[in-house]
């Protein structure tokens, strides 16, 4: 099914594309928690876990469902870690880290080094897309202020003049 971007293909329920993970990787756990919120979506970020090397993919609730770039949640027996790794799985999550957050198979899960947020399969793609958004709009206005414009008008990127400033800056950066 297409996701309304020419030549761009959503992932079967319950996979994530690696262009997905990889723009969830890129925004931020920050920033998806942001974009959840403006779908009326909170609690469901877990802060205050220990460090852990980032990681994103789709929840398996099953170490049998596991594929490569899932990520399990439930609890894994040392001797099995080593193994789902090899099978290269993107991480692993204790229910228990989970608190009160229900996760369901194909979830995705966002885990950086502020935090971990479990993000609805069906919107992981669109709050993605509108964090990744949010960022470029940052660098925009940022870009803006720097050349000594002001940011009247373009504090949100709904006005008309915004929008065709921030379109034609993507032009001229190639973002």
């Amino acid at each position: 099914m297409a996701d309304g971007k020419p030549g761009t293909l959503r992932s079967p329920p319950g996979e994530m594309t690696p262009e997905t993970r990889d723009k969830l990787l890129r925004v931020g756990s920050k920033r998806i928690v942001a974009a959840l919120a403006q779908h009326g979506i909170a609690d469901r970020v877990v802060e205050r876990l220990p460090a852990c090397d980032p990681f994103a993919g789709s929840a398996s609730i099953t170490i049998e469902s596991c594929r490569e770039g899932s990520v399990l949640v439930g609890e894994a027996a040392d001797r099995m870690v080593e193994r789902l790794r090899q099978r290269g799985i993107a991480g692993i999550v204790r229910r228990s880290d989970l608190r009160d957050i229900p996760v369901e198979a194909g979830d995705a899960i966002l885990r950086d080094r502020e935090s971990l947020v479990v993000i609805p399969a069906a919107l992981v793609e669109t709050v993605a897309e509108e964090a990744a958004e949010a960022i470029a709009f940052e660098e925009f206005t940022a870009d803006q202020v720097a050349q000594g414009g002001g940011v009247y008008g373009l504090h949100i990127p709904s006005g008309d003049r915004a929008k065709q400033a921030f379109a034609a800056w993507r032009r001229m950066k190639g973002k």
